[in-house]
């Protein structure tokens, strides 16, 4: 997915996301000499200096993120090595750490309806055949022998219930099927909104539905105004420092520089911090 985001970042404004990729890299050169980009997560993890980071070693969970930052970094640059050379041609490792991060803090993941995509697949697509073959032997049997139900009542059932037990197997396993969502990826993080993001083959496309959960005032000095959040899904505090660089609850108000600019530095000490309180 990376590789094909920059593959349409390439493409300039032939791209049919052209408007999408102008957003993510801010408008800066995508050609394979360029490698300065704004940051699509400028406090994740990995833009941490060594003051800042060593700010997490005051706790045990703290020293494993950095340890996991740490493997994630080894990890990509693995990826980047492995690819084939006409790949590696287009993109310096830089301009592939970008858009890894670009995915890891834009993209969603899951099913969406596709049997055969991602882990567990097979395992949905079995699940999905099983019932209606259940109901079609239950009536097979009736139809010859009504008296005979009781007999094959339990092997049925079995097969009738064998979808639930195949389905959680699958949801177990997880899914590897993985969507970029040009404006709903923009949307801000509530665990808690009631958001579903569905694939609709009728319209072959992405449609995002929102509950009452998904809407939060907000008051200021200017008066009320309400903001549209989505869940990500159930994300630990690790993963939020590692992959978006913010925390739950973690207010950055008032963090400003006498530029009007927001302070990387105290930001990140205020993540550190929270981190740490929240996780021993």
């Amino acid at each position: 997915l990376s590789c094909k985001l920059w593959q349409e970042c390439l493409k300039g404004k032939a791209s049919a996301y052209y408007g999408y990729c102008s957003l993510l890299t801010r408008g800066a050169s995508t050609q394979p000499g360029s490698s300065t980009y704004l940051s699509t997560a400028p406090d994740a993890l990995r833009h941490w200096t060594p003051s800042q980071r060593s700010l997490l070693e005051k706790s045990e969970k703290g020293k494993k993120l950095l340890e996991v930052e740490n493997k994630q970094q080894e990890e990509w640059r693995q990826k980047y090595e492995s690819l084939v050379a006409s790949e590696k041609e287009k993109m310096t490792f830089e301009q592939f750490s970008w858009a890894m991060e670009a995915v890891h803090s834009r993209a969603f993941r899951g099913d969406f309806g596709a049997l055969d995509g991602g882990e567990g697949g097979p395992i949905r697509k079995i699940a999905s055949l099983l019932l209606p073959f259940s109901a079609l032997a239950f009536g097979l049997v009736y139809a010859s022998d009504p008296f005979a139900v009781d007999q094959y009542f339990l092997p049925i059932a079995v097969v009738a219930a064998a979808p639930v037990a195949l389905n959680i197997i699958a949801d177990a396993k997880g899914s590897k099927e993985a969507v970029m969502l040009p404006l709903i990826d923009s949307a801000n993080h509530l665990q808690e909104a009631d958001s579903v993001i569905e694939y609709d083959p009728a319209v072959n496309g992405f449609v995002l539905s929102l509950g009452r959960k998904c809407l939060v005032k907000e008051v200021d000095e200017t008066g009320e105004r309400a903001q549209v959040c989505i869940s990500y899904g159930v994300r630990k505090d690790s993963e939020l420092v590692l992959n978006y660089g913010f925390l739950r609850g973690c207010t950055m108000e008032g963090l400003e520089n006498k530029d009007g600019e927001e302070n990387r530095d105290v930001i990140r000490q205020r993540l550190a911090e929270q981190f740490v309180s929240q996780n021993p």
